[in-house]
């Protein structure tokens, strides 16, 4: 489909393509390289319909610092006032039935637990490596598996000998620390080095010994007074313990571990040692009674979640219809453009694509409950379109990181190692191009941080059919004790519009809330001309990935050697256990030829 022949024809629409392309130019104006040049290896991917977050699944999740670290501190990272202690009871049971009773789980606990849990899941979805723009998740391949696959499959490189020059400094190092029995085994520590550890254990004990005298005395008026006097006992304990490391071979010992700890090794075996480690120590048990390990990841900001926190700086845009008229958004290189282009070719395969606003048995809901005990519920479906001719978007966003202490990415970018089995670029072959739709790369590219956007609120002149809908929505839930409404919106669905999940009850705060009492997560006020319409909450409207480099860089040396090395089949046992055919007698040696024999000269008669 030619993308001149796409209308665009509402006001909504054209304000929301503003806004996206608002984002798109703050966020690839980030993605630059060390030189300062455009990034070539990261890709930022819009979500067609933006993912909800509800607060439930992701506040205060447990850290590896204890439970939910976050929760014992305010938005503004102060302490929360302790709760009181709890009154005795005079009725309370003896102390041997109380610790008989089976003691209730710490909600707050499982919560964090939960909030982990679903925190690790969020992130560790991979992102499949496109050109459209477009966010798409890989079926049922996640980072953390990718990554310890080829964790399994990393095996480095042998490195040389050492030089005799370096052997005989080591040696040297070795005869200053250990003895040694006949046969060069350790045995134990020279007098040297016991000497050291000796010395060494005496100074840390008086600088400690200086350090706790001096906190005492700072903690009573009386000693605090005379401290500058009584703190030479200590501060000359200190110098003669240093006195004696020092002058008794302390240096030496120090250059002979030094030698030692110095000898070079395989740094990518090391590295790979590490690796491995750290995916071990940061996977734990998050899953509950489910006994799989799960590696914790955490989002920086923490409180990412939370709509209502205006404390890590979320960033506002504004954006208008006139403003994308203006700036000629129909142009062949404006990303919103071509992002709905996209979009619109895949949902409607015409070039006529109309915004509109769908609503189905499926996809809405409202219930309302009286004190009388009589109760409401209706679903329908009605279509409605785009008929603004000016409209302004109004929202916050922010850029969340997703931290992986567990991933250790030093490793695809040194030498000295090899994946088992395969060849060069079997991780990643560190380009865009050459990784579009290429299955079998195991981690071409990893999510690194994703766009939360949140507290979306749009004014229109005009909402037809639907600005009806939405005043009754909100009609029907005045004057009811409990109400509840769940709303799906059409097409322009990156802010809660189009297919996102939007949810709240007004005796519970949902994925979409607000602070005040009785309101709906979702809020629409009508004008003489059109409305306005406020989705308080936050979700995930789009994803910026890292193409990993070229990794490994080199072939499995083993490929290909098997079959080298092998010695050839013998064609006479090819038929299985069938018996061969002797083989041809080798031919008799052939007769030697006559030597010539000189003739015998005959005597004259």
């Amino acid at each position: 489909m030619p993308g001149n022949d796409l209308q665009i024809t509402g006001g909504i629409t054209q304000a929301l393509l503003d806004a996206l392309n608002q984002i798109h130019t703050s966020i690839t104006a980030g993605l630059v390289g060390p030189d300062g040049q455009p990034s070539k290896t990261a890709i930022y991917m819009h979500l067609p319909v933006g993912q909800p977050v509800d607060p439930k699944m992701y506040a205060n999740p447990w850290t590896p610092a204890g439970g939910s670290a976050y929760a014992a501190v305010t938005s503004t990272g102060a302490f929360t006032p302790a709760a009181p202690p709890p009154v005795a009871d005079a009725d309370a049971k003896p102390p041997a039935q109380q610790l008989a009773a089976i003691p209730a789980p710490d909600p707050k606990l499982q919560l964090a637990i939960s909030s982990a849990f679903n925190t690790a899941q969020r992130v560790d979805n991979m992102l499949m490596v496109t050109d459209k723009g477009v966010a798409v998740a890989w079926p049922q391949r996640t980072v953390s598996i990718e990554y310890f696959t080829a964790l399994e499959g990393m095996q480095a490189e042998p490195i040389p000998e050492p030089s005799d020059e370096i052997k005989k400094r080591i040696a040297d190092a070795e005869k200053t620390l250990y003895t040694l029995d006949a046969d060069g085994n350790f045995t134990g520590y020279t007098p040297r080095h016991a000497s050291y550890r000796h010395n060494q254990k005496a100074l840390a004990d008086a600088r400690s010994e200086q350090a706790l005298a001096y906190s005492q005395a700072m903690a009573d008026p009386v000693a605090g007074q005379a401290w500058p006097v009584t703190s030479a006992k200590y501060e000359n304990a200190v110098t003669q313990a240093y006195n004696d490391w020092r002058d008794m071979g302390g240096q030496e010992i120090e250059d002979a571990i030094n030698t030692l700890q110095s000898v070079g090794g395989s740094a990518a075996a090391a590295l790979i040692a590490k690796a491995r480690k750290m995916f071990d120590d940061y996977s734990v048990g998050l899953g509950g009674a489910v006994s799989t390990k799960v590696p914790w990841s955490y989002i920086d900001p923490v409180s990412w979640w939370d709509h209502s926190n205006h404390d890590f700086g979320a960033m506002r845009i504004t954006a208008k219809s006139s403003q994308y008229q203006a700036g000629g958004g129909g142009g062949e290189h404006s990303f919103a453009h071509s992002f709905y282009r996209d979009e619109s070719s895949s949902n409607s395969g015409s070039a006529g694509f109309s915004f509109f606003w769908g609503v189905s048995a499926d996809a809405s809901h409202s219930e309302t409950s009286h004190d009388d005990g009589t109760n409401t519920d209706t679903s329908g479906w009605t279509e409605h379109h785009d008929q603004s001719s000016s409209a302004t978007v109004e929202f916050e966003w922010f850029m969340a990181s997703i931290e992986r202490p567990w991933l250790l990415g030093d490793l695809f970018h040194m030498d000295g190692w090899y994946l088992a089995g395969q060849k060069k670029g079997a991780i990643s072959d560190g380009t865009i191009e050459g990784q579009i739709g290429d299955v079998p790369k195991l981690l071409p590219m990893i999510p690194k941080s994703f766009v939360v956007v949140r507290n979306v609120k749009i004014t229109s002149d005009s909402w037809g059919s639907l600005g009806s809908s939405f005043q009754n929505a909100v009609d029907s839930s005045q004057g009811h004790t409990d109400s509840s409404s769940t709303s799906y919106g059409g097409s322009v669905g990156w802010f809660g519009l189009g297919g996102s999940y939007q949810h709240s009850e007004s005796d519970a705060n949902g994925a979409f809330t607000t602070t005040h009492d009785g309101s709906n997560g979702w809020s629409y006020t009508s004008t003489a001309t059109g409305g306005t319409l406020e989705l308080l909450g936050a979700q995930i409207v789009g994803w910026v990935g890292q193409i990993q480099p070229v990794a490994p860089r080199v072939d499995d040396p083993n490929i290909g050697k098997e079959q080298v090395d092998k010695p050839a089949p013998d064609p006479a046992k090819a038929d299985g256990d069938k018996p061969a055919a002797p083989a041809p007698a080798a031919p008799a040696p052939a007769a030697p030829a006559p030597v010539p024999v000189p003739a015998t000269p005959v005597p004259n008669a």
